[in-house]
């Protein structure tokens, strides 16, 4: 059995131990401890990291009553190792997964809603709910959430015995019958947990809820705590001084500012494209057959093709094929008729030319691919 310093001291930095067995499992190995600091993955959150003796530690599991701890260099049995734990990343850990207790707990005096699933990412967390939320209840969560951080209740872990957890209402997503680790959060929640904590909830610091949406009959709430909260507003706060820099906007006026830009921009977009039909029109130069046309545009785009189509439908032509050159041998067509099937003539023209696409009996629209309007022209010809 590894004696587990984590569960009693989340704040051990830095211990040491003995090497118990160091098994060799390709290029790693695999060491065994008498005691460590060094937390396992478990319960959503990811194995700390840090070195044994200078030798980073590249992960940690569980086996059994026991720790593994996988180097990639030798440490015989019998070796008095100093481990070192990666500080920072332990400290940032914590403090989000003492953030989710809040949520979790909140959430679930506030609602009845369990916790049915948690996940730790590199910098944020994902908490599955059993219930539907709303906006206004997750602003709700939120405000209360961070009431409690800034009230800084006590953190404490705890091993009940089997009689002592009878009298006592707790989360837990399994029946525990031995081993029992509760944390408590002072007014706020007490859970089952394997993982160390902060001691109290103003070590958090800030937890701040970045979107929900449902998920399996539940809700699926998106969360940031702590140092990573802290970097992802100093973050937003960068790029938003940026966006009021550009537009000459104030601090809590950036977003209309932005709308008002893509009001402006649609504007713009649609006078352009009132002006670039205008154009084709005008540049349009039809080759009639058989009371049917055709035409060649350059770098014109599906939409400019089917005005131009439908413009010359309505002068009365049969079958309309227009053709805009977008470069290096490749055309694209658009074919339109008031009363022929024109399916037969696109599939003709895919063929002829190795084109794809297709359409309606009336409308049709893909591209081929020729070197020479000339042998386009010369199907075109033919076939209309």
């Amino acid at each position: 059995m590894t004696e587990k310093l984590f569960e009693q001291n989340a704040y051990c930095k830095e211990f040491t131990a003995r090497v118990l067995s160091c098994e060799k499992k390709e290029e790693i190995y695999e060491i065994i401890l008498d005691k460590t600091a060094f937390f396992p993955e478990g319960g959503g959150q990811g194995a700390d990291k840090g070195t044994l003796n200078g030798a980073d530690v590249l992960d940690v599991q569980n086996r059994g009553e026991e720790i593994v701890h996988t180097v990639a260099q030798e440490i015989p049995a019998g070796t008095e190792v100093t481990g070192k734990l990666d500080w920072e990343l332990r400290f940032v850990r914590m403090q989000s997964h003492s953030a989710e207790h809040v949520v979790s707990g909140t959430v679930h005096a506030m609602f009845g809603y369990e916790n049915v699933g948690f996940h730790m990412s590199e910098r944020s967390m994902a908490v599955d709910f059993g219930g539907p939320l709303t906006a206004e209840n997750i602003l709700e969560v939120e405000l209360a959430v961070n009431q409690a951080v800034w009230e800084n209740r006590s953190i404490t872990a705890s091993f009940p015995t089997r009689e002592e957890a009878q009298a006592i209402s707790y989360r837990s997503k399994l029946e525990i019958t031995e081993g029992l680790r509760l944390v408590t959060i002072d007014g706020v929640d007490c859970c089952a947990c394997c993982a160390p904590h902060v001691g109290s909830t103003g070590e958090i610091g800030l937890i701040k809820i970045l979107d929900f949406y449902p998920n399996k009959g539940g809700t699926r709430v998106e969360m940031i705590a702590g140092k990573y909260a802290l970097e992802d507003y100093m973050m937003l706060n960068a790029s938003n001084k940026g966006i009021m820099k550009l537009l000459s906007a104030k601090r809590d006026e950036a977003e209309s500012a932005v709308n008002r830009q893509f009001d402006l921009m649609n504007e713009l977009k649609a006078e352009n494209a009132r002006l670039s039909r205008r154009v084709a029109i005008a540049e349009l130069k039809p080759n009639e057959v058989n009371g049917s046309a055709y035409a060649f545009c350059e770098q014109l785009s599906y939409d400019g093709l089917t005005h131009c189509t439908n413009f010359l439908l309505d002068k009365g032509m049969n079958v309309c094929v227009l053709l805009s050159n977008m470069g290096e041998g490749n055309f694209n067509y658009v074919v339109g008729s008031q009363q022929t099937d024109v399916r037969p003539l696109v599939k003709e023209l895919n063929t002829a030319f190795s084109g794809k696409g297709g359409g309606k009996p009336n409308y049709a629209q893909g591209k081929i691919v020729c070197d020479d309007k000339e042998t386009i022209s010369g199907f075109l010809e033919k076939n209309l």
